[in-house]
């Protein structure tokens, strides 16, 4: 399994401000990570450029051009007089499983804070002047359980008093001892820093909290094909993918069950009753298997819904269930298949269900997740 770099990050505006001028920007593709921090802007100007000088840099990193390339030539681009600070993290998830190889470019800004097998790491960048900037690098190999954390200028000056990379550093290993998730990191540093500063911050603060663990992958069976000799190859491509395995479909899970040689049972009822939702079923070498059109329309409503997967009332029916598997995973796939069922048509002879699956696949990218679909 590849290994995915988990994110969380937060900004908070100084004494006085609406919103924060740093700026964050992330993507991911199925073999690299990036994550940029834009800091240090002042006033409405600089923020603008702030903004431009983050995009810049993600257009560039998404056409192949390598982290120092790209941000010398937004550095080099911007106007006289603005100065910002700049941090750019590449990952790249080597063929091996385990393998992970990272390239961090910091210009005029803190350093990057790593946690590796409970330690930190101090690491060793080659320094250079460009452009009025002090820019640092390093290439260096990431492995599963690896924490780290970019921060803006803001974060080291609480209370009027500079604190740094040894001090960050301890606090970050403090909690990834605990083996804390990204989120649970992010949350850490930011009650540090609010402790330290109880007052308004007077620079704008963020913190970028990442952690590197196995990918999470979900795949999800929804309708029978078109043609019903694809059938056995269909339950083939689900049963041979890692991660949750996912039905959602009456007729579709009994096919599979057919095909398996195994019983459909009905789960017990929950306490609270299926209200709405249509009941679950058990069958074996399946994490989860739904009704089909009613799950799926109710699990775009629950994920819509504010706060994270440890803080909603998920119970147990099947939409939330599916939403919960959904918002887990990192890499998610879809195999939707298009018979025709006369019931389930839009107005201009759409499957209902493959626009429920359209709209779920917009929902899991803009979270930043892997998504692909594949019709049968």
């Amino acid at each position: 399994m590849k290994q995915w770099v988990e994110i969380a990050y937060r900004c908070l505006p100084r004494a006085g401000a609406v919103a924060c001028a740093d700026v964050v920007r992330t993507f991911t593709t199925e073999d690299r990570f990036f994550a940029v921090l834009v800091g240090g802007a002042q006033g409405r100007e600089r923020a603008a450029h702030a903004c431009r000088l983050a995009d810049g840099v993600i257009a560039g990193l998404r056409q192949g051009a390598p982290p120092d390339a790209v941000a010398e030539t937004v550095l080099v681009a911007l106007p006289q007089g603005v100065h910002v600070s700049l941090s750019v993290l590449q990952v790249e998830r080597g063929r091996e499983a385990h393998a992970c190889e990272a390239h961090v470019v910091e210009c005029d800004a803190p350093p990057l804070f790593l946690v590796q097998a409970g330690q930190p790491v101090l690491l060793p960048v080659v320094e250079e002047a460009i452009g009025g900037y002090l820019v640092r690098q390093c290439r260096f190999s990431l492995q599963e359980g690896d924490h780290l954390a970019m921060v803006s200028e803001g974060f080291l000056r609480p209370r009027g008093r500079r604190w740094g990379w040894p001090d960050i550093a301890v606090a970050v290993r403090r909690w990834t001892d605990l083996g804390c998730d990204a989120e649970e990191l992010l949350g850490a540093l930011v009650r540090t820093y609010q402790r330290l500063n109880p007052d308004p911050p007077q620079q704008d603060v963020t913190v970028v909290a990442m952690h590197v663990r196995p990918m999470r992958t979900a795949t999800v069976w929804t309708g029978p094909p078109v043609d019903a000799a694809q059938d056995e190859a269909v339950l083939r491509l689900l049963m041979t993918e890692p991660g949750e395995r996912i039905i959602c479909g009456g007729t579709t899970a009994q096919i599979a069950a057919r095909l398996l040689e195994t019983d459909l049972d009905t789960e017990p009822k929950p306490t609270s009753g299926w209200d709405e939702v249509p009941p679950t079923f058990r069958l074996e070498g399946v994490s989860l298997v739904t009704e089909g059109l009613v799950t799926l329309r109710k699990a775009v409503e629950q994920m819509e819904q504010e706060g994270g997967l440890e803080t909603r009332d998920w119970r147990l029916d099947g939409a939330k269930r599916l939403a919960r598997a959904l918002l887990a995973a990192d890499k998610v796939h879809f195999i939707v298949g298009l018979v025709v069922n006369p019931q389930q048509m839009d107005e201009g002879g759409v499957p209902l269900r493959k626009g429920v699956v359209e709209g779920l696949v917009g929902d899991l990218e803009a979270r930043g997740k892997l998504v692909s679909v594949e019709y049968v």
